[in-house]
């Protein structure tokens, strides 16, 4: 149980971060999903 709360309180001390870096790697995935699926 203690590793469930330092996880919660890791993610909402470090919330802007970690919601940052998933947004850029979403960003990431979808440009080379496009890039992937293109006519070349």
């Amino acid at each position: 149980m203690a590793q469930v709360y330092a996880a919660l309180t890791y993610y909402h001390t470090n919330k802007e971060t970690i919601e940052s870096e998933m947004a850029d790697e979403t960003a990431e995935a979808d440009r080379l999903e496009a890039l992937h699926y293109s006519p070349s």
